[in-house]
């Protein structure tokens, strides 16, 4: 990376895919098997640096927001690292929104320029037409990105606070909102989990978590990538699919969230014998499941928790070693990561008692796009609030409780939703539950439950 200093401030080369494929110029870097192709690290540096040309013909300038909206595609890295060569800010969207969310994200954000998915066009009907660009698997954007003609593109330079990508949150507190993250921050992600997981060349990962998630983009395909490993893409989640890919691939990382692992378990065509050979297989983006865990247990398959959220991707994670003892632990800080529990003073709190985890790191993101009174009230000190109740115990390792907004407060009393889950978890005929709070004219709030049963029961 080149390093310049103009007018006070440091300017540096983010253009790291370059230097990626000048060390391993025929490894392959992406392998689509939906679509029957693979690509190295040279083809994957030549298809950015055309599509930053292109992206110039087109207007679009340093700082501009450049917008994906697609299942798991190689565009979606085309498109990344142009930006990243042209300083301009990446937006992958979230296609499970519904069409107004997705046109409050579009208003919001400030979009130059739209890449879509035409399967999923008919999500895009509350917006503006003519953010509509291109359709990803066009003949025209294959033409624009093809690797036998190499239009060479001279990476801008940035400093390291710079915007760089925009994640919006779900939507699932209100209208969601834009995490920022800088340049520094997001690469700090990908190089930290890379250093935590021993991510070397000869790792080869499979991303099925969508890529608009920080669990899949910040967790998978950024260390992945930034090591010179081979990145295999699930264009969409299904479990029966993803086991036929790890029976094929035999990936050293898998990381998803537990519902997902879920799916995968109640598959004929699960293969415990696959799952054991995997290094790492972590499990992290919403709260452990104890029944995940007894079902890896009971196969051999030693799963870690791993946590984090769109603000703070993957800031804890327990080892595999604490797995086996304490397996509901999402374990210590990762490496450059400050963790602390507070109580509602923001005072840290004593081993055992509840508080809300609070995290320090250049991983975090800088706050809200266009948001700062909501910024603000996230940190307290340089700490991001995560809005998670946890614990910590003598030994240091960290336990999720809750989310904060979710306590149940009935008659005076705190309920943990997660109290009640785990209690009914315990019933031979409960497969799955969820438990929630809503208004009751006695006691402020009474608690209910969803409850999936088992197959075969009533």
């Amino acid at each position: 990376m080149t390093i310049k200093t103009k007018q006070g401030g440091i300017f540096m080369n983010f253009d790291w895919i370059k230097t990626r494929a000048d060390f391993d110029v025929e490894k392959p870097a992406v392998i689509d098997p939906f679509k029957g192709t693979q690509w190295t690290y040279q083809q994957l540096n030549i298809r950015a640096d055309n599509m930053a040309h292109y992206l110039e013909s087109q207007g679009v300038q340093q700082g501009d927001v450049i917008g994906i909206f697609a299942p798991n595609d190689v565009a979606i890295l085309d498109l990344l690292f142009a930006s990243f060569k042209m300083g301009a800010v990446f937006l992958p969207i979230n296609w499970r929104l519904n069409p107004k969310e997705i046109a409050g994200v579009v208003s919001d954000s400030g979009l130059k320029i739209l890449f879509y998915a035409e399967k999923h066009l008919s999500s895009l009907n509350e917006i503006n037409p003519d953010y509509l660009h291109m359709d990803i698997d066009s003949d025209a954007y294959n033409q624009i990105v093809d690797p036998s003609q190499h239009h060479v593109y001279k990476a801008k330079a940035v400093e390291p606070t710079d915007l760089a990508t925009l994640i919006y949150t779900s939507g699932t507190t209100g209208v969601p909102k834009g995490v920022m993250f800088s340049y520094e921050s997001f690469v700090n992600n990908g190089a930290n989990v890379e250093l935590t997981y021993k991510f070397n060349s000869e790792y080869l990962t499979i991303i099925s978590t969508p890529m608009f998630h920080v669990l899949g983009f910040n967790d998978t395909v950024l260390p992945t990538l930034m090591s010179g490993g081979t990145l295999v893409l699930q264009r969409y989640f299904n479990g029966e699919e993803l086991n036929d890919l790890i029976a094929q691939y035999h990936p050293d990382f898998l990381i998803m969230i537990p519902t997902m692992y879920y799916s995968t378990l109640n598959q004929k065509n699960f293969n415990p014998d696959d799952f054991r050979a995997i290094k790492f297989v972590i499990q992290g983006g919403s709260q452990p499941l104890p029944s995940i865990q007894q079902a890896f247990k009971k196969y051999g398959i030693n799963i870690i928790n791993g946590y984090g959220l769109t603000e703070a991707p993957l800031v804890m994670v327990n080892t595999p070693e604490n797995a086996r003892h304490k397996p509901m632990s999402i374990g210590k800080s990762v490496m450059f990561v400050d963790a602390k529990v507070l109580d509602e003073d923001k005072n840290e709190v004593g081993d055992g008692e509840i508080g809300e985890l609070a995290i320090r790191s250049k991983n975090v993101t800088p706050g809200y796009w266009g948001q700062p009174e909501e910024t603000k009230k996230s940190f307290h000190n340089q700490y991001f609030l995560t809005g998670d109740l946890a614990k910590k115990d003598e030994d240091g390792d960290i336990y999720i409780i809750d989310r904060k907004k979710e306590l149940i407060i009935t008659g005076g009393e705190n309920v943990l939703p997660s109290e009640v889950e785990n209690a009914l978890a315990e019933h031979p005929l409960i497969d799955r539950c969820v438990v929630v709070g809503y208004e009751h004219p006695k006691y402020g709030e009474s608690i209910a439950a969803a409850i999936i049963l088992r197959e075969k029961s009533t």
